[in-house]
């Protein structure tokens, strides 16, 4: 059986969010950069996956000057 590109793209999303998950666990109140660095991932790829993650409430910022500090958000 063979993958279809969406899938294959559907879960590189889900990689993508489980290891935002797994970062902010660690590291709470970090900066976009501080994420992109640690996922070994462009700026912008980071901002677009937090900002989907904020929408389905899964992680949260809290604005600190110029500086967004994201974290998982409580449930």
């Amino acid at each position: 059986a063979t993958v279809s590109p969406r899938s294959k793209e559907l879960g590189y999303v889900y990689e993508i969010e489980g290891r935002i998950i797994q970062s902010l666990s660690e590291k709470p109140r970090s900066s976009i950069s501080e994420i992109a660095r640690e996922l070994s991932v462009n700026r912008s790829t980071a901002s677009k996956y937090l900002y989907v993650m904020k929408a389905k409430r899964k992680v949260d910022f809290q604005q600190v000057g110029p500086v967004k500090l994201w974290s998982l958000e409580d449930s």
